[in-house]
């Protein structure tokens, strides 16, 4: 008898891009978090020039560990999932555009990029996604989905690990391509954080872009061997076109030196740090 062996399948074609990708010549690393509260990451625990110098001596340290331009971010959770109901029974709340703009005009004035954050709760990906347009229609905005809280009926967001699927992401696709194409913008960039197998249990049907970097972010504190673990798990199970892990500066145990994060397989295109 032969011995039983993985079929080999063949490879997608490479994309044909219409537009150039943006993380294809940068490295984002990006500070996670809300400007109101220190609780959700590290961009409610500075203000002003401090904010902006710190991430920008954090995104330095990666610049003798890789060739590409290392590219500073905000990034914004402007959709935030709450424990009890909203007035619409979303259980969410929405940030207000006057916040949202005040940290693209921030980021703007240090030469960063701007990425929105959903946390959907009970509300859709196409709903907030929508809401975030007129700051999408913005050339330095991108953005990002969160499936731990995206929550399914009579579930409580923070108490158990919500779930999203691919048709979600997609929907998050479509919005941006359409953007991009109506006001003829640069490419855009989303990312979809991951760190359970049951996060995105069809991840195989989300679709590739050729106008959107579509990244997938190993989400999830630990130490080193955990982290690792799973980063290999959530990028075996099945790739997108561009990987990141985030970083915990709290809750990570002895964490990762930029040149430890980049000598992860697969190279991340985005560090998050929270």
């Amino acid at each position: 008898m032969r011995p039983i062996s993985e079929p080999v399948l063949p490879q997608p074609p490479p994309l044909t891009r219409i537009v150039h990708s943006v993380l294809s010549d940068n490295l984002l690393v990006t500070w996670y978090g809300n400007p109101h509260t220190a609780r959700m990451g590290v961009l409610g625990r500075y203000k002003g020039k401090e904010l902006a110098s710190k991430l920008r001596e954090q995104a330095r340290a990666y610049s003798e560990w890789t060739p590409k331009a290392v590219l500073p971010a905000y990034h914004l959770v402007a959709v935030i999932a709450q424990p009890t109901s909203s007035y619409d029974g979303k259980w969410r709340r929405r940030e207000t555009h006057d916040t949202i703009d005040a940290m693209l005009q921030q980021a703007r004035a240090n030469g960063f990029k701007l990425i929105l954050d959903i946390q959907p709760g009970h509300s859709t990906v196409r709903a907030e996604t929508e809401y975030l347009r007129r700051h999408l229609e913005e050339p330095d905005v991108y953005l990002a989905l969160d499936p731990e809280f995206a929550m399914p009926e009579g579930e409580t967001p923070g108490r158990k690990i919500g779930r999203m699927s691919a048709r979600d992401v997609n929907d998050a696709l479509e919005i941006l391509e359409s953007i991009v194409r109506q006001r003829n913008l640069p490419p855009k960039v989303l990312i979809v954080h991951q760190f359970t197998m049951k996060m995105l249990a069809d991840k195989q049907n989300i679709r590739e872009s050729t106008l959107v970097d579509v990244v997938l972010d190993m989400d999830g504190f630990g130490d080193r061997p955990l982290k690792r673990a799973i980063y290999a798990m959530v990028n075996r199970q099945r790739p997108l076109e561009f990987p990141a892990i985030k970083l915990f500066y709290k809750e990570d145990t002895n964490l990762f030196a930029a040149k430890e994060v980049m000598a992860l397989r697969p190279e991340p295109a985005v560090v998050i740090y929270q």
